[in-house]
């Protein structure tokens, strides 16, 4: 979100929506391999929705080619995209890897948690006080 928000300061639009559209279709791709990687590994599980194979694979051909020629076309968008998606790893570390956080830490990410949910007018469930109220 700090990136995006200092690319806007610094860039223009079209190039922030070349950043985003880069990094949507690396996405796509992604969750569509994780798909078919689920599929192969595990075929039993419940999916309230399941589609031919020949789809997916389909659509991962029609992806790479895509891919391919962004990158291949502007080298320096991609490599932005791909340093915008990057500065979540330090967040991951922080937030979910890191399990024996000090309690200042906790505290904290409580807080910019509970700040961007009254932000955002979210509110994510309590359990069952939160039920009663």
């Amino acid at each position: 979100c700090l990136a995006t928000l200092i690319i806007m300061l610094v860039g223009d639009t079209y190039t922030l929506i070349n950043y985003v559209s880069f990094i949507n279709y690396l996405c796509y791709g992604v969750t569509i391999i994780g798909l078919i990687v689920l599929r192969w590994k595990k075929p039993k599980i419940f999916r309230p929705i399941k589609v031919n194979l020949l789809i997916p694979i389909t659509y991962l051909a029609f992806w790479a080619f895509l891919l391919i020629f962004s990158l291949y076309s502007e080298p320096v968008v991609c490599g932005v995209g791909l340093i915008i998606i990057l500065t979540g790893v330090p967040v991951f570390f922080l937030g979910v890897y890191w399990r024996n956080k000090p309690k200042c830490v906790n505290r904290l990410i409580e807080a910019v948690t509970c700040w961007g949910q009254k932000l955002c007018f979210v509110v994510y469930p309590q359990g069952e006080a939160a039920e009663e109220e």
